[in-house]
């Protein structure tokens, strides 16, 4: 449930919010991130391609599990902004776009979010937790542009592959894990070899692919998640 109010410093000054618990009841599998935050979360989790079943556009995102009965965050402390994705620091806050003729999205709170009504008056007690909040929002709006490129620059370079993954069990088959996507290491040596040009183009974009390649070894973390 959603319940989005644009926030108000007056509105909601005795407006208290346990970020923490809002972080902690999230539930997601699958969760955007923006390059900015490839080289932290490479080390936690997996970073896959995801493909908009409307409009066939890939988008960077976390795999955090496989349902939502169990998932990464739940061995993770969630006070920890380092190892955490920004769509998840930013909780319960969301951004609005902003009014005609303005650049930047306005803030507003999920008020159905669990966590809302406890804790910390964000307000009167100058909360850092909600200045946290609002620097991964601001962070992560930032950054859709430069995902957006990203993704456009690996597509039109031909690096983008299925990502073949299963799930073994002991008493029953496998469990296939479809709809991923990752970057091709093979293409990669392809597109080296033989293009100079485009061996240029893919040097601009070099770290964060091999980031998100790097990041495939979490893969193996979803296991245990599996009953």
């Amino acid at each position: 449930m959603t319940s989005i109010e644009i926030i108000d410093d007056t509105q909601h000054r005795e407006l208290c919010i346990d970020f923490q618990m809002a972080r902690r009841a999230f539930r997601q599998e699958v969760v955007p991130v923006v390059i900015s935050e490839f080289h932290s979360l490479m080390f936690h989790y997996p970073i896959v391609l995801v493909k908009d079943g409307d409009t066939g556009e890939f988008t960077c995102a976390v795999l955090l599990g496989i349902n939502s009965e169990a998932n990464l965050l739940d061995e993770k402390d969630v006070a920890n902004d380092e190892i955490l994705p920004l769509n998840i620091r930013r909780l319960p806050l969301v951004a609005v776009a902003p009014p005609d003729g303005e650049s930047r999205p306005l803030i507003a709170i999920n008020m159905a979010s669990p966590g809302v009504g406890q804790g910390e008056y964000i307000f009167k007690s100058k909360s850092h937790s909600f200045e946290a909040a609002i620097f991964s929002l601001g962070e992560l709006y930032g950054g859709y542009k430069e995902t957006r490129d990203y993704v456009n620059k690996i597509v039109e370079l031909d690096l983008v592959s299925t990502l073949h993954a299963q799930i073994r069990h002991a008493d029953k088959p496998a469990q296939i894990l479809e709809g991923l996507y990752a970057i091709d290491l093979n293409k990669i040596a392809q597109l080296v070899e033989c293009h100079e040009a485009n061996k240029n183009s893919f040097l601009e974009i070099a770290r964060y692919a091999y980031a998100q390649h790097f990041s495939l070894s979490n893969m193996a973390r979803l296991a245990p998640l599996v009953s």
